[in-house]
C-alpha cells in the first residue's frame, strides 16, 4: 500500500466469547504476530470478550476497536451487521447484543426440535454444554452431530440439517434493520454491512439491501472479508462509491483453520480507491 496512513489493519475477528477457537487473548497475541496494528474483536451478538482483548492489545501497543457482529434481518433475510467503535458503556449495545442473545437460546431450542422431527435425538442441552460461554449457534449443534456419530464434519451437518434451506421455517427471528439501525446509528458507533457478497441475493436485491442500509444510518460496507474473490473485491468498492460507504474489511477470521484464513489476511482492497473505515481511529 503507498498511502502513509495505512496500517495493517483486521476489521473483523471472532474469539471464543462466540465462535471463535482462540480466546481475546490468544487472538490478540496472534494478531501481534501476524503484525496486526488495528484490530476489532467482533463476536457475534456479544461483547464478552472485549475489555480482556483490549488489556492484551494495549500491552501490546496495538490498537483495539470495540466491535460486534450482530445478528439482522432485511424483509425476513438474515444478515449480518458489524458495529465498530462504539463506546464501552453504550447502553443501546447492551440493550440489542442482550436480545440477541435471548433469541439465540430460543432459536437454538427451536433447532433442536426441529431436528427431532427429522428423526434426530434431543441436542439441545448438549449443544448448550459444547458452547460453554459463548453464544449458542449452529456450529455448537453440528459439533455434537460429530460427537453423537450423526455426520462426518461440519459440512455433513450444514448441507443435511443446518443449512439455511434446512431451517428456513425459524430463520425469521432476528431484529429487522428498521427496528435496530436508528437506536445504534444514534451512538457513537459505525455500522458496517459485513461480507455483502456471501448472501445468496442477486445483484439487484444486494442493491435495494445497501439503499435500505444507507437510509436507516449505516455506514460501510466490507470491500473485503477473507479469502475473498479479487473480482467480488472490486465489484464491492465499485458499490461503496457508487453509495458513498466507507469500506471496512477483515479476515472474519474464527482459528488458525490455515494459512487461508490467517487473522490479518483477506483479499487486497485499492486503498486509494475507497474511503477507509479506519482511518478515523489511526493516530
Amino acid at each position: 500500500m503507498s498511502d502513509t496512513r495505512y496500517q495493517r489493519i483486521d476489521l473483523h475477528t471472532h474469539s471464543t466469547a462466540s465462535d471463535g477457537k482462540l480466546s481475546p487473548t490468544e487472538l490478540v497475541q496472534l494478531a501481534h504476530q501476524q503484525e496486526v496494528q488495528m484490530l476489532a474483536l467482533t463476536d457475534h451478538d456479544t461483547t464478552a470478550g472485549l475489555s480482556e482483548a483490549k488489556g492484551v492489545a494495549t500491552s501490546l501497543g496495538m490498537t483495539l476497536v470495540n466491535g460486534c457482529e450482530l445478528s439482522v434481518a432485511w424483509k425476513k433475510i438474515p444478515l449480518h451487521m458489524v458495529a465498530l467503535g462504539f463506546d464501552d458503556d453504550c447502553s443501546i449495545m447492551a440493550k440489542w447484543t442482550q436480545h440477541n442473545q435471548t433469541v439465540r437460546l430460543e432459536r437454538g431450542r427451536q433447532i433442536a426440535d426441529l431436528l427431532k422431527k427429522k428423526g434426530l435425538p434431543d441436542l439441545f442441552d448438549k449443544a448448550v454444554e459444547e458452547a460453554g460461554e459463548s453464544q449458542l449457534g449452529r456450529p455448537h449443534f453440528a459439533k455434537v452431530m460429530i460427537l453423537e456419530g450423526i455426520v462426518k464434519d461440519m459440512n455433513k451437518a450444514f448441507d443435511h440439517y443446518l443449512g439455511n434451506k434446512k431451517l428456513g421455517q425459524i430463520r425469521d427471528v432476528w431484529p429487522q434493520l428498521e427496528e435496530i439501525m436508528p437506536e445504534l446509528a444514534a451512538t457513537n458507533c459505525e455500522l458496517v454491512l459485513a461480507h455483502p457478497k456471501r448472501y445468496p441475493l442477486t445483484v439487484t436485491k444486494l442493491k435495494a439491501i445497501m439503499q435500505d442500509f444507507k437510509a436507516l444510518g449505516g455506514d460501510a460496507i466490507e470491500v473485503a472479508s477473507g479469502n475473498e474473490r479479487p473480482d467480488y473485491v472490486r465489484f464491492l468498492e465499485r458499490l461503496s462509491r457508487d453509495f458513498e460507504f466507507k469500506a471496512s474489511a477483515g479476515s472474519d477470521f474464527h482459528g488458525p483453520f490455515g494459512p487461508w484464513t490467517q487473522v490479518g489476511r483477506f483479499t487486497q482492497v485499492h486503498e486509494q480507491e475507497i474511503s477507509p473505515i479506519w482511518y478515523q481511529w489511526q493516530v
